[in-house]
């Protein structure tokens, strides 16, 4: 059997520790590591220049939308501004006391034997949509008062049945100073003064119960 000798084994241990030095391997790491850091340096720089450029296109379209939306706003709190007075106009509209109705019902209700001299009105300035009625006139029968009653109870049941809150009571009722011919009759007459406290607007309630007040 052959007999070999190495005589190099001490220069194979010392490339062997060359190859295994560790400032080397802490240099290949330390290089494997920037090259990392490096690498993810650029890829951030990329990102932020994505970012910035996506800013800048913002930028720009903000600047030309922001005039058209400043227009679009005072529009818009014009439009709002006009649409308050139109609604504003309807409510009064819609809201108006109308006479004609009311003296409608009040004519149906005379008789032929009172004729009416004076008829006034007035509708409150506040918005409790209360309405005061005077109605002056003269009475005439075998008992002129009792006529005179009777248009006040119907005045108040007649226009009961349109508005609310109906109240009709004499404010005067004297003896007429002079009789009147009705149908070749001579008779009798009144003086009276009725007034008619009402509220408008709304659904009317039941007609309203009169008051006797002589």
């Amino acid at each position: 059997m052959p007999l070999r000798l190495n005589l190099y084994h001490e220069v194979q241990k010392q490339a062997a520790l060359k190859r295994r030095d560790p400032l080397k391997l802490s240099l290949f790491g330390l290089g494997a590591i920037a090259a990392c850091l490096a690498g993810y340096y650029f890829l951030q720089l990329g990102k932020s220049h994505g970012l910035n450029s996506s800013l800048d296109r913002l930028k720009a379209e903000h600047a030309k939308l922001d005039p058209e939306a400043k227009t679009a706003l005072k529009r818009e709190e014009e439009l709002t501004a006009k649409i308050k007075v139109n609604e504003l106009i309807e409510r009064r509209i819609e809201d108006r006391f109308y006479w004609a109705p009311l003296l409608e019902q009040l004519v149906g209700v005379v008789p032929r034997e009172v004729q009416l001299i004076k008829v006034s009105g007035e509708i409150a300035s506040d918005a409790t949509q209360k309405c005061t009625l005077t109605i002056n006139g003269i009475s005439a029968g075998a008992d002129a008062r009792r006529t005179a009653e009777e248009l006040r109870i119907a005045v108040a049941e007649r226009l009961g049945t349109k508005y609310r809150n109906v109240t009709a009571t004499f404010r005067s009722l004297d003896d007429g100073p002079e009789p009147v011919t009705l149908e070749g009759k001579q008779l009798p007459t009144a003086a009276f003064v009725i007034g008619v406290d009402l509220t408008w607007g709304g659904e009317a309630l039941a007609a309203a119960t009169p008051r006797r007040k002589r």
